[in-house]
Parts: structure tokens; C-alpha cells; sequence
């Protein structure tokens, strides 16, 4: 198997409050380098277009470890890089929904 392959996929998705996308959007232009930082590679960000305010970001990770320290970053309030987003979103952070995929391509 080669790299890409053996990566692990991870799929986040969440609901951005109505009036709070501006912002949302400003803070998500930095958060890229901060995933790199973790060990995130292939970072995508995108916009649901049938669903106003759902945003899914699209990554890979080398192992399970990687993917669950990410996890851990991104629900966690207190997180300095991270936590900014509980203010925007229509749940608490903590129930961000994250999930890591094996692809079997």
C-alpha cells in the first residue's frame, strides 16, 4: 500500500450560527497551518451548498494517535488555537462531530 492509502481519512462537519459566518470564515484562514502544526496533510475546507452554515473540513493523518490528538484539539474549549470555534457553532464543541476513515480504495 502506498502513503496516501494507509493515511487515515478524518471527516469533520459542523453548523456555523447565522450572523457568526464573517468571522467564522476570517479565523478558518489561519487554522490550516495549526492542523499542519498537528500533523494534518491534505487539508480541505468546504461549504455545504444545499445547507447554509454547514462546514466540513476533509484532512488525513499518519495514525489512529494523530487523528485522536487532533480530535482532542479541536473539541476542546480551552484549547488556544482551537477553541474559538464554540462560539460560532450551534452545539458545544465538545460534540463536533469527527470521524476517521479507512480508505479502501
Amino acid at each position: 500500500m502506498d502513503e496516501q492509502q494507509d493515511a487515515i481519512q478524518v471527516f469533520m462537519e459542523y453548523k456555523i450560527l447565522e450572523g457568526y459566518e464573517r468571522q467564522y470564515q476570517n479565523w478558518m484562514k489561519r487554522i490550516e497551518t495549526e492542523m499542519n502544526q498537528l500533523g494534518v496533510k491534505h487539508f480541505r475546507w468546504l461549504e455545504a451548498l444545499e445547507q447554509p452554515g454547514l462546514y466540513v473540513e476533509w484532512f488525513t493523518v499518519s495514525s489512529i494517535e494523530v487523528y485522536e490528538a487532533v480530535k482532542s484539539a479541536r473539541r476542546t474549549r480551552e484549547d488556544p488555537r482551537f477553541g474559538d470555534l464554540a462560539q460560532w457553532i450551534s452545539k458545544p464543541l465538545e460534540q463536533v462531530n469527527c470521524w476517521a476513515f479507512r480508505d479502501l480504495t
